[in-house]
């Protein structure tokens, strides 16, 4: 008997430790309980990087026993990094990014870091043609600023929360640019980049969010955790299945696109996405200015092609398994006509893309309604 009782009494102790891990918050700082018992979602927001909010959620089970504080002073290194590498309108002391680049008149030996998301960038620059011509196209810099400096002009006016400006017409029609992404050249061996021709500068804004997200992503796939990563709500990407969920899919929100602030967060649509796939957007309804005299819409998705905004859709979401490439894709694929568009993504193995016009409706590619969620 009271061996029975010692041995009632062990075990009644090791459910008591059992059920006391269950409810151990693994770190308070970061740490909430999840809907599952002994799931806990761990999640650091960082706030001062490319112009947005960058947020990592992990999913932590109370089997686990990896540093939480490690993988996320990881991240904020990672995401502080490549801000300064892709920042082109300052420099930053003892490193070689954008701004040195583009106003730097000879050759350069770059980090292997920089060097690589442009090769990167320079290699699948032409995944989407119109008429031959790339429709992302990283040498295009001296026209964005055209388009930036118009959208940060001092002749702008913000009337009820709206940016009205005046159209650099001029400065675009009459000017000569060199944007030729072929005259960049780079050597992979000496990590060097050169400009082949005067006056010539580059910009990584349109897969700045994609390609950070990759490299994160891949370290975080190594050692094995569950995420869910989100670059400014336009660039969402999960790893492992789910813990919090039944299914062990995430679901996702699209925001409604609009010009008018004050409906802004709305959602049209939810998703149910699998891990491994990346949900990337891009629209006209974030950084863009009215014309003060043609009332119309002049965004910063720029097309290489005209050298003005384009995209006959508000927004472009993309659904692949690579996230800088998914957003090269979308930027580019926005700036299609919208049957060329739907075309392309129909024959593009393993790339959905959903459309939300001006009116108010969508259209999406043949396999996209498999990941639409309807509660």
């Amino acid at each position: 008997m009271k061996k029975l009782l010692t041995m009632l009494i062990a075990f009644l102790l090791i459910v008591t430790l059992y059920g006391c891990a269950q409810e151990t918050n693994p770190n308070e700082d970061y740490c909430i309980l999840g809907a599952k018992e002994g799931v806990y979602i761990c999640e650091k927001r960082l706030t001062s990087y490319f112009d947005t909010t960058i947020s990592l959620k992990l999913y932590y089970s109370v089997d686990e026993s990896y540093n939480i504080e490690e993988i996320f002073s990881y991240f904020e290194d990672t995401v502080t990094l490549y801000h300064k590498y892709f920042d082109k309108y300052h420099e930053y002391e003892g490193i070689t990014n954008i701004y040195t680049i583009n106003h730097s008149n000879e050759s350069l030996i770059l980090d292997k870091e920089l060097f690589d998301a442009i090769y990167f960038a320079a290699e699948n620059e032409s995944l989407v043609l119109s008429g031959g011509t790339p429709l992302f196209d990283i040498a295009l810099n001296p026209v964005l600023e055209i388009w930036h400096n118009a959208r940060e002009s001092d002749d702008c006016i913000v009337t009820d929360g709206i940016t009205y400006c005046p159209v650099p017409n001029d400065l675009i029609d009459e000017g000569e640019f060199n944007t030729d992404p072929n005259l960049i050249s780079l050597n992979p061996v000496t990590y060097s980049l050169s400009f082949d021709m005067p006056d010539m500068s580059i910009d990584l804004g349109g897969m700045a969010k994609g390609y950070i997200s990759k490299v994160i992503e891949e370290h975080l796939n190594d050692l094995g955790v569950t995420y869910l990563l989100n670059t400014g709500n336009s660039n969402v990407v999960a790893g492992g299945d789910n813990p919090n969920n039944d299914d062990g899919y995430y679901y996702i929100a699209l925001t409604t696109p609009t010009t008018d602030y004050t409906y802004y967060g709305e959602y049209y649509m939810y998703l149910r996405v699998p891990p491994g796939l990346a949900v990337v957007t891009s629209g006209n309804y974030q950084r863009f200015f009215i014309g003060i005299d043609d009332q119309e819409i002049y965004h910063h998705i720029i097309n290489p092609i005209t050298n003005y905004p384009g995209g006959e859709t508000m927004s472009i979401t993309v659904l692949y398994e690579d996230s800088a490439l998914a957003d090269i894709l979308s930027t580019a694929i926005f700036l299609l006509p919208l049957e060329d568009a739907i075309e392309f993504v129909n024959a593009f193995d393993g790339l959905e893309a959903v459309w939300y016009k001006f009116d108010g409706s969508y259209v999406y590619s043949q396999g996209f309604a498999s990941y639409i969620y309807n509660a």
